[in-house]
């Protein structure tokens, strides 16, 4: 019974996405240097991630690089539970593009029931998850349709099919 009830919990393409307004956020992209939290109504790539977690850096590199080629059409966001002090330390070593937001209270990963990290959800532009996956199995064809407000069909990820 307990299995079925995680599954019942998860956050699938086609929910509507939680809102993200209880992240503290450490940095916003220089367009948004006054705003309080995340814009809505915008493409975006919300990415749970940790300082400790070796997946999520192995993929910096590539957020960084996606979220400059996707910059002004989709809004990338790295959320994390770590403290802030970390955070802030393991950016000035491995600086990331986009929004750097903190969940300190865990209220946003459970929104999203994040069980493992990393964990990618794609939201368009009328606040709909179209996908959940990890960042190192999204493609760029995927991105260009979230971007474009097309429909498409994002790899899972890798184990959960």
């Amino acid at each position: 019974m307990f299995p079925l009830l995680i599954v019942a919990l998860s956050l699938a393409a086609g929910d509507a996405a939680p809102p993200l307004p209880t992240l503290e956020l450490l940095r916003r992209p220089p367009a948004f240097e006054r705003a309080q939290m995340v814009p809505r109504n915008r493409p975006t790539v919300v990415e749970f991630w940790a300082t400790w977690c070796a997946p999520c850096v192995e993929q910096i590199p590539r957020w960084n690089a996606l979220a400059e080629r996707f910059k002004g059409r989709i809004e990338f966001i790295a959320i994390t539970a770590d403290d802030p002090d970390t955070v802030a330390s393991f950016l000035k070593k491995r600086p990331m593009a986009g929004w750097i937001a903190l969940d300190s209270d865990g209220t946003v990963h459970s929104a999203y029931a994040v069980a493992s990290l990393p964990d990618t959800f794609l939201v368009d532009s009328h606040g709909v998850v179209r996908g959940v996956t990890t960042f190192s199995q999204l493609r760029d064809v995927d991105l260009e349709s979230l971007a474009a407000d097309r429909k498409f069909e994002p790899p899972p990820p890798p184990g959960s099919g």
